[in-house]
Parts: structure tokens; C-alpha cells; sequence
């Protein structure tokens, strides 16, 4: 599972589906009785459109066989089974064995992946959860601490500083050329490729999981250093005369700040606090009273960091993330004043709303005029409506409408999202031309 699916799931809320009172999880109380058999059928009808994330440049074959090794040597460097005999502690024992199975799971992820891009991702993964299991386990088996690592961190540190001096923000097309370079920034952010040697952040001092927690911060930051410089690499190399373009994703960034703000500020007027609050509307206790919320989120005035971002290519993102949710978060607003509420009073109500959702995103996705910047939104918007379907297809057969209210919810804020976002990715990229 790529690390956008693992936030997708982050995301959806934690209303039940099962086993839980019929009290409405956002407060109010709906006892009206939708048909969950037919809720069921609904969602396992028609899946959403698959759009897999991609980089556009090519991930080099070598590359991938490369990552691909290592991430094979480090889970088969654990045995499969571990017993008593070999790991006493049952609790040190079980976290070694759980860590190798995610490994293993990424790793035949990364056989489904559609995309190269997609499989280096979770390539990236398996190699650093099996580093973990392989670190604790040579801590045990081999007497490995946490000093016998130094040397290798001082070499990825070595490696990081030799990339970031060379890496320069270039390309052709500047929307392509953010793209990449949000993807190589994400990868070389410090947060990702910093090793602590101190105290161990979770583990005591002797206890061989702490061996694990730094190998696998080490296996972390030297994937990283290698994935940003093949993808800077492969950039440059896409391109016969790369151009300078640090200066133009700056001012892009604020051209569309300004923009942003001034837009933002034409809104009719919002309680931040209740923003689903309407005139003359009621959508309490409705799926519309979830989506406004969630929605308002990017345009609200009081989470405005990633316009400060220091990195140009992921605050064009975040421009363009903040330009979908404020189109959304109107368009969402417009139709409630209008007077539709979205109330879900049988389950033809859900279907339609997941039908409506799952045509937005194709609508957007093929008519784009700049796919790049659209499809690394569809992304998300795609998988959100893939995992919610996953969750109604669970739905009891005497569900009521406020146990699934928050689900419902994500289709209408997945079909906001999708129409808000062509028109997003044409204004930066307007902005970057």
C-alpha cells in the first residue's frame, strides 16, 4: 500500500458501520432504517476509476530491480518462523515477526502496483520495515548495537549532502518540473533522512528492537537519498537545455497566495467553527454538515502553513490543494443555499451520491487540460471513494442513515473535489507559465 493510500485511510473518519448505538457520530440522532442489502450491492456495483499514482518521468528499470534486491535480502535476512528458542521474549519475538510481514506485504504490493512510480514507493516501504526486523534480529542473533551503525549513517549523511549540493530546481515544462521536484523535496526533507544515535525514541537502551528503530532510520534515509537523486536524475535528463526555475515557483507561489486570499475573502460570510451553517438552510445531521466541514479545512485562514512552505515545488502543491478545496468548499455551499441538503433517506440516496461522485472523477480526469497537477489529486480523491465503498460494503442490513452519514459524506466531498479540480490545476499552471 502506497503511503498516499495509508493517509486515505487516515482520513475517512472513525464512524462504525457495526456493533455500535445508532447516535449520529457527528452529534444528532437519525433513526431513519436504509436497506444495507441494497447499500451493499450499491457500492460493489461499479468501482471508482483506478488512477494510480505516477512521477512524469520514468523510473529507471535498473533502479527498481536495484531497490527491489535490496528490499528481498533485508526480509530474507530474518528467518520466516522464529520460536522461543531463538527470541525468548514473546513481545520482542511477535514485533519482529509483525515487522517482517509488513515487509512482506510491501514487497508483493509492489507487484500489483500500476505504476513504476507506485512500485518504488513500495519498494521504499518493504525495505524499511524489513530493516527493522533484520536490525533487532542481528542485535539478537550477532550481538549488532546501535554504535556498530554508525559508519553506514555517516555514509548516507555523506550522500545526502553530495545531492543536495547538486541538486538545482531545473527542467522544461515547470508543471511537470514541480511534480518532480515535490516528489524529490518529500525525499530529501530532513525529517525523513535525519538518524538519531542518542536514547532510542521508543525503546530502552539494550533492548534489541532499539537496534531495529535505528536500522530501519537508516534504511529510511538512504532510500530516500537514492529515489530523490534517480528521480532528479532522470528529470535532467528528460530535458535537451534544462531552464532555471526556482525563481519562477517562487512567484508563482505568491501570485497565487494573493489570489487565494482575495478569493477566499469574497466568500459569504463564515462561522469557522460551523461552517456548514447556511442561511436559511438547515443540513444539521446531515452528510452535507460533514463534507462543509471537511472542506472548509484548507480554506480556513487559521491553517495557512504550507504557504510558508520553504520548499517552491510542494507549496505550488499546496496551492493547488488550497485552490480544489475552495472551489469545493463554495460550489458544496452554493448548492446547500440553493436548498438541497443531502439528506439520505433510503439507499437509492447513497448510490446516487457515490454514482455522482464516481462520474465527477472521470469527467475531471478526462478533460483536464493539465493532467499532471490533476491526476496527483485524483489520486486521493479516487482511492477515498474506493476505501469508503470498502467500509458501506459491511453495512448491517438494518443500517440506519447516521451510522453511514460520515461515509456518505466523503462522496460528496470526493464529487466537490474532483469538479473544483481542473480549474485548480489551470490556475498554477497559468501561474508557473
Amino acid at each position: 500500500m502506497t503511503a498516499t493510500r495509508r493517509g486515505v485511510l487516515a482520513l475517512l473518519g472513525s464512524a462504525a458501520l457495526a456493533g455500535c448505538s445508532a447516535t449520529n457520530p457527528l452529534g444528532g440522532d437519525d433513526e431513519t432504517e436504509l436497506d444495507g442489502a441494497a447499500i451493499r450491492a450499491a457500492v460493489t456495483a461499479d468501482a471508482p476509476p483506478s488512477i494510480p499514482e505516477r512521477l512524469p518521468v520514468g523510473i529507471g528499470d535498473d533502479h527498481l530491480a536495484a531497490t527491489r534486491g535490496r528490499a528481498r535480502s533485508l526480509i530474507d535476512a530474518v528467518p520466516a518462523t522464529l520460536g522461543p528458542e531463538q527470541v525468548p521474549n514473546g513481545a520482542i519475538r511477535e514485533r519482529i515477526g509483525r515487522r517482517r510481514e509488513h515487509a512482506v506485504d510491501s514487497f508483493d504490493a509492489a507487484a500489483e502496483a500500476a505504476t513504476p512510480f507506485e512500485r518504488l514507493e513500495a519498494f521504499a516501504h518493504a525495505r524499511a520495515e524489513a530493516r527493522f526486523a533484520a536490525g533487532a534480529w542481528r542485535a539478537i542473533d550477532e550481538g549488532l548495537t546501535r554504535e556498530d551503525l554508525s559508519d553506514e549513517a555517516d555514509a548516507v549523511r555523506a550522500d545526502r549532502r553530495a545531492f543536495r549540493e547538486r541538486w538545482q530546481y531545473v527542467g522544461g515544462d515547470p508543471v511537470t518540473a514541480v511534480r518532480v521536484h515535490a516528489a524529490i523535496e518529500r525525499r530529501a526533507d530532513p525529517g525523513r533522512t535525519d538518524m538519531a544515535f542518542g536514547e532510542p525514541r521508543r525503546y530502552r537502551l539494550g533492548n534489541p528492537l532499539g537496534v531495529g528503530e535505528i536500522a530501519e532510520e537508516i534504511e529510511r534515509a538512504r532510500v530516500a537519498v537514492d529515489d530523490a537523486a534517480h528521480c532528479y536524475d532522470r528529470l535532467v535528463q528528460s530535458v535537451d537545455e534544462p531552464t532555471p526555475l526556482h525563481d519562477r515557483f517562487v512567484d508563482a507561489r505568491e501570485t497565487l497566495r494573493d489570489a487565494f486570499e482575495a478569493e477566499r475573502e469574497a466568500l459569504p460570510s463564515v462561522d469557522p467553527e460551523q461552517p456548514w451553517q447556511v442561511e436559511g438552510v438547515d443540513v444539521e445531521e446531515t452528510p452535507a454538515e460533514a463534507a462543509l466541514e471537511e472542506l472548509y479545512r484548507p480554506v480556513d485562514p487559521r491553517r495557512d502553513d504550507g504557504w510558508a512552505e520553504t520548499t517552491p515545488a510542494r507549496a505550488l502543491l499546496w496551492a493547488h490543494g488550497s485552490f480544489v478545496g475552495l472551489g469545493a468548499f463554495a460550489s458544496l455551499r452554493e448548492r446547500v443555499a440553493d436548498g438541497e441538503t443531502f439528506a439520505v433517506e433510503s439507499a437509492e440516496d447513497v448510490a446516487a451520491m457515490r454514482s455522482d461522485a464516481i462520474e465527477a472523477v472521470r469527467t475531471a480526469a478526462d478533460e483536464s487540460s493539465v493532467p499532471v497537477l490533476t491526476r496527483t489529486m485524483l489520486t486521493d480523491v479516487s482511492a477515498r471513494i474506493g476505501h469508503t465503498d470498502e467500509r458501506l460494503s459491511k453495512a448491517d442490513d438494518d443500517v440506519t442513515a447516521a451510522r453511514i452519514r460520515r461515509e456518505v459524506s466523503t462522496y460528496l466531498v470526493a464529487a466537490a473535489r474532483a469538479r473544483a479540480t481542473p480549474a485548480a490545476s489551470e490556475r498554477v499552471a497559468g501561474a508557473l507559465q
